[in-house]
């Protein structure tokens, strides 16, 4: 991402609804799973972003295990905690050895990378048999904008490109569902809107557009419900894509 968008990042994911809806939604998957924090696990977050956002996971890694992050932005290595440790390193090319965690995600991050499908293969061998894989992506090439540009995505996906990867790599068992749906026709309608006047591609970070407050909470809110919903059903359209893949043992 731009460097400008990558300083603001520490400070905007406190408080964005995007934000604090998507965590409300993994918290939820990661629960269901098992992942409550009860036996010690190792946690990767590949491409995390700040430091500071990883610390949601270390309860779930219970009392003796550990979260660790990677990413390629040295910004984003300040303000390492004492219950989290960070490499700086490339999703590329990850300098850990091969089956070593119980959970590993990659949160948006494939969207950015040119090769999604090598890098793919590469954080999947870091799930240690009946460990878990939890990845996110933006979804729908069709909802395209500015908040692209500024985070120097490459695409946006769709279940069926999702899913070409985790067949390509030759897994199965897999679960892909779309989310953000609740307000979907909402942020489609902003984006479709811009693209109508010659503003599709703006370089503006959607994230501008909204300040702490009753809107923000409120459009957390909305989003958080989908924590409900997202281990019951698989939802037809969303502005994400979110995948769950466990190793057999």
């Amino acid at each position: 991402m731009k460097k400008d968008f990558a300083r603001q990042y520490k400070d905007v994911e406190k408080w964005h609804w995007w934000f604090r809806g998507r965590r409300r939604i993994l918290e939820c998957i990661l629960q269901s799973e098992s992942m409550d924090g009860t036996h010690s696990k190792r946690i990767l977050s590949i491409g995390c972003g700040p430091a500071e956002g990883l610390k949601w996971l270390v309860p779930f890694a219970g009392p003796e295990g550990k979260v660790l992050g990677l990413d390629i932005e040295p910004l984003h290595a300040e303000s390492v905690s004492q219950s989290v440790e960070f490499v700086v390193g490339s999703v590329e090319q990850i300098p850990l050895m091969a089956g070593s965690f119980d959970l590993v995600l990659a949160l948006d991050v494939f969207e950015h990378l040119d090769n999604d499908a090598a890098s793919f293969r590469e954080v999947v061998r870091l799930v240690k048999p009946g460990g878990m894989l939890l990845v996110t992506v933006p979804a729908l090439p069709s909802v395209w904008g500015g908040q692209d540009v500024v985070s120097e995505h490459r695409r946006r996906y769709t279940r069926s490109t999702l899913k070409r990867l985790f067949d390509e790599a030759n897994l199965s068992g897999y679960r892909i569902t779309y989310f953000n749906s609740l307000l979907f026709p909402l942020a489609a309608g902003v984006r479709w809107s811009r693209r109508a006047v010659g503003l599709g591609n703006r370089a503006r970070s959607d994230f501008e557009d909204n300040k702490p407050g009753l809107v923000n909470d409120i459009l957390a809110w909305v989003f958080s419900l989908e924590s409900h919903l997202i281990n019951r059903s698989i939802m037809p359209i969303g502005l994400s894509l979110v995948a769950t893949y466990k190793p057999q043992n």
